[in-house]
């Protein structure tokens, strides 16, 4: 199936976009206002964590241990940081967000290093999924940017064929505090068939641009080889009025036994989304 790609500079209406994201299209906006800043931001975070100015290559220098005790350290930095929120907010506003009607859940920085030596459940790549397995949420929005410039070796992949077809998957039996609880070991619901790696897509973004794309796209992160580690913001939004109406992308395979209101809370006062779906 052909999912279209659009790129878009300024912002986008709430309504436009999401008729967009939930019929498959990727969404690319450029040279965005406030991503400098945040990007700035984030690497001065990187480089204090690391103890340099070069995080992307600083793995190899570095014992495995003491790299991930300085990625978890530096993510559980990132969420709690207040200026983090308050510039990704300002991000999104940016790019057409309204912060009374959209609701996220907390911004995550991943790190993705070179091979398989200094990975753990901090810094795992993500394999084929889509995000609406986990939260059963289908007006569900993902945004995505770089800290550093990337490549087609460190970059997220997408499989537009399974945009209008179903795979199975574990997404019944997947589910997130049995994760924390350490009785899952998968972190995202994952495949039970093979997947038809024919129409990947691969997404090479600049620091200053924001991939926005339906969570329900079946993506994964590539295998990075690259010799770089790949530094990159991410967050999930969902909209309230969309939520109300049982509007979303559609739901082909997902089978979550709970759908996930609770992570997410209003960007304006951060009110949890199931409060303002019971209040309407």
């Amino acid at each position: 199936m052909t999912v279209a790609m659009r790129t878009i500079s300024g912002p986008l209406e709430d309504e436009e976009r999401q008729k967009a994201l939930f019929e498959g299209t990727l969404l690319i906006f450029k040279n965005v206002e406030h991503l400098a800043t945040l990007c700035s931001f984030v690497d001065s975070m990187i480089c204090e964590a690391f103890g340099t100015e070069h995080p992307a290559r600083v793995q190899f220098g570095m014992e495995r241990e003491d790299y991930l005790y300085r990625v978890e350290e530096l993510q559980k930095r990132f969420r709690e940081e207040e200026r983090t929120k308050t510039l990704l907010r300002r991000v999104l506003e940016g790019v057409g967000v309204d912060p009374t009607r959209s609701f996220w859940d907390r911004p995550h920085l991943r790190v993705s290093p070179h091979g398989d030596d200094h990975e753990n459940h901090k810094t795992q790549r993500l394999g084929f999924h889509r995000d609406t397995w986990a939260s059963n949420v289908y007006s569900q929005t993902n945004w995505w940017t770089p800290i550093y410039p990337i490549t087609a070796g460190r970059a997220i992949a997408f499989y537009p064929q399974y945009w209008g077809q179903p795979l199975k998957n574990t997404s019944a039996g997947w589910d997130l505090e049995e994760v924390k609880a350490g009785r899952i070991a998968a972190i995202v619901p994952e495949p039970t068939e093979p997947v038809d790696t024919s129409s990947e897509l691969r997404i090479v973004i600049e620091p200053r641009d924001l991939l926005c794309f339906s969570g329900t796209h079946l993506h994964a992160s590539v295998p990075n080889y690259t010799g770089l580690a790949r530094f990159s913001v991410e967050v999930r939004s969902a909209d309230v009025e969309c939520e109300a109406d049982g509007r979303g992308a559609p739901n082909l395979d997902g089978e979550a036994p709970h759908v996930a209101i609770r992570w997410f809370r209003r960007l304006e006062d951060d009110l949890p989304l199931s409060e303002a779906l019971a209040g309407r």
